[in-house]
């Protein structure tokens, strides 16, 4: 409908515009108004109701704990500190637990594994490795031109998602032109870094594993006399890029080892006891596989060389330079000192000179002692003043070896695997006089010390009364029953008293809380009941209150001095409080818990209370929700009826506005006709 434009009262002079606002406002106040009233009060009815609802399910809340029982099922449970004031571990106790006292023995904590492998210069050039392997059953395959970032990114490739490996591997930079792959689990536990080389030997090439021999008897006899077998002919094997050569029928464990070490590879004579005897092995840090030779698989297979463990590396240190006699023949022990050449160069050492030996040990402590050569001294007697125990390297908390090799070169080798500080410096003093030298060549790190193992994953294990018990974490939960135990340091036989007891401060709370909640739904009802509350007087709230009273009165048959709340402390006050006398209570309690537990369990207040509480605000049809959906339907419908008026009440300021200004266009058309009229008398009268 169209709403003429036009300025109200020019023609009539009457301001009808204000007088149809006038007429809409008075119809919307009698036939609008009332609805909108209507609506909001329902809607303050709404509020309140949910808000009481809320107050209604933190008593069903309280009321639930005590249906339970976990109210009165709480235990507590607290670790005795060691004579020395350690805390071993700290616990805590669930309903489920039993009140005791044990004793637990912390042995060993569980541990994430943590290894490391062979040190490289430059973490971004490329390996020359090629090959697979796994971790932690899944396989990752390299090649040659991958670096050590390339293998550690795809290491963590796959430590993601459903099928994670759960190890992360890592690049660390010790120094300058030292940096190695750390590999990490990402979990305690004895399963640790889970490795599994490849047939290419790529794990081994990174220094991850090592590759060990059978055992034998000695290090230093051949190793056909020591396994009193018949040995394959001398042949060759590969170890990682190098060709050496074998022959088991002259060498030793030592002989061979040395040989891969003057061939550049990480070789060493390991010891282990057996029922009580020493036996030893060799142990290379490389792959180790058969030459084009004939023979070389079967020298393999007696050495009985395979993938082996994670030793650790011990450091080895010398001088760069090959030592041979005057005659170019590699130089031995019996190498007279007068006579050496170094790299083909006469060394010029005479009788009298001073070398002087210095360095350090694998822990850092100092060395300093002389040797003035003989006539007769030989390289074995410097080797001998090297590892002298009083003055030299073969001293000190952490000793160390020196020896030439095959191939004439002084090995300095600590005697402990792992990082090292091992240094040797071997400077002469002619003993013409003047400034010392370095005949012997600077000395340098042939082979870096270091652990594999940098963490060895561990399970924990603890004794719970004798019982030992093993984890692979560090917090336990089923050991004993309902306890959670947290081991926070080992302390083998010192074993500490755990109690486990219950607690009754915890019970007298649940019940307050309980009390509280009631108190909170009755102080809202007393809330309302004054005029012009949204729910005064209310009598479905009034007979809501009544359900949770009449819960409190809940008797409990033949249940004697516990058999109703009053005779337990609980008692309701004049005002509708209830009131709790907490002495009374816990004397109660201690007297008869299983009373107790039965006065508030599910056939005595507690259940009566929930069923109360669950009536009241059940989904659907409970009480309070059929008030709210009641609330809801009649503003549904007065919000309809508004809508429906006020379409009326616009239509009819429509129809209003046109009759007014068409009553406008009328008399502006008269008030012309009039005065064109009374013009043309006004020109007729002036004609005359």
């Amino acid at each position: 409908m169209g709403t003429s434009i036009g300025v109200g009262g020019l023609a009539s002079g009457v301001q009808w515009r204000d007088l149809v606002d006038s007429i809409i406002s008075a119809e919307r106040a009698r036939n609008i108004g009332r609805l909108e009233t209507q609506v909001s009060d329902a809607d303050k009815r709404k509020v309140q109701w949910q808000a009481f609802e809320g107050l209604v399910r933190k008593l069903d809340d309280a009321a639930s704990a005590l249906r339970s029982g976990t109210a009165f099922r709480t235990f507590g449970a607290v670790a005795s500190p060691t004579a020395g004031g350690r805390q071993l571990l700290t616990a805590t106790a669930s309903s489920a637990a039993t009140p005791g006292a044990f004793s637990v023995e912390v042995l060993e904590l569980a541990r994430a594994g943590k290894v490391s492998g062979a040190v490289v210069s430059d973490p971004a050039a490329a390996l020359g490795r090629a090959g697979s392997f796994t971790v932690a059953g899944q396989a990752i395959t390299i090649s040659a031109t991958d670096s050590l970032n390339d293998v550690r990114d795809r290491i963590n490739a796959l430590n993601t998602g459903a099928n994670a490996t759960r190890v992360s591997a890592s690049v660390l930079t010790s120094s300058a032109g030292a940096s190695r792959l750390i590999l990490s689990a990402d979990q305690a536990g004895s399963a640790g870094v889970a490795l599994q080389d490849g047939g290419e030997g790529v794990l081994r090439d990174l220094g991850f594993l090592d590759t060990r021999s059978r055992q034998v008897s000695s290090a230093t006899t051949a190793i056909a006399a020591a396994l009193g077998v018949t040995m394959p002919p001398p042949s060759t094997v590969r170890v990682g890029d190098q060709v050496i050569s074998v022959d088991l029928t002259t060498d030793s464990l030592a002989s061979i080892a040395a040989r891969i070490r003057a061939a550049g590879a990480q070789a060493e004579v390991q010891s282990e006891t057996v029922g009580g005897q020493t036996q030893y092995r060799l142990s290379v840090g490389a792959m180790v596989s058969a030459t084009a030779d004939p023979n070389s698989a079967a020298t393999i297979a007696a050495l009985g060389l395979a993938e082996g463990g994670r030793a650790s590396v011990k450091q080895v240190v010398g001088p760069a330079g090959t030592l041979t006699d005057a005659g170019g023949t590699t130089a031995t022990g019996s190498t007279l000192l007068t006579s050496l050449r170094r790299d083909g160069a006469a060394m010029g050492l005479t009788v009298g000179d001073t070398i002087t030996i210095g360095g350090t040990r694998g822990d850092g402590s100092a060395v300093s002692t002389s040797l003035v050569i003989g006539a007769s001294d030989t390289v074995d007697t410097l080797l001998a003043r090297i590892n002298d125990a009083a003055s030299g390297f073969g001293g000190g908390a952490r000793p160390a070896s020196a020896s030439i090799g095959p191939d004439g070169r002084i090995r300095l080798e600590d005697g402990t695997g792992g990082d090292s500080r091992l240094a040797l410096a071997l400077a002469v003093t002619p003993a013409a006089g003047g400034p010392a030298t370095q005949p012997f060549g600077a000395s340098t790190t042939l082979t870096t010390g270091r652990a594999r193992d940098l963490v060895r994953g561990s399970d924990a294990q603890v004794r719970v009364d004798g019982v030992l018990v093993t984890r692979a974490s560090n917090t336990i939960g089923d050991a004993l029953q309902g306890v959670s135990l947290s081991l926070q340091q080992a302390d083998p036989g010192n074993p500490v008293t755990l109690a486990v007891t219950r607690d009754d401060e915890a019970s007298v709370q649940a019940v307050r809380d309980f009390v509280k909640a009631y108190n909170d739904v009755v102080s809202f009802m007393n809330g309302q009941q004054v005029e012009g509350q949204p729910l005064a007087f209310d009598p479905t709230l009034r007979r809501i209150i009544g359900t949770f009273t009449q819960a409190l009165r809940t008797e409990i048959p033949g249940a004697g001095d516990v058999a109703r709340g009053t005779l337990v402390g609980m008692t309701l006050q004049r005002n509708g409080q209830l009131q709790l006398d907490e002495g009374r209570f816990r004397t109660a309690m201690a007297g008869n818990l299983g009373g107790i537990q039965a006065l508030f369990g599910g056939a005595g207040i507690g259940g009566a209370m929930r069923a109360a509480t669950q009536a009241a605000t059940r989904f659907g049809d409970g009480t309070i929700a059929t008030q709210v959906s009641s609330i809801d339907t009649a503003n549904g419908r007065a919000r309809d009826r508004i809508q429906t008026l006020q379409q009326r009440l616009d239509e009819r300021r429509e129809r209003l506005v046109l009759q007014f200004s068409s009553m406008e266009q009328s008399l502006s058309r008269l008030q012309a006709q009039g005065n064109q009229l009374q013009a043309a008398i006004l020109g007729f009268s002036q004609q005359r």
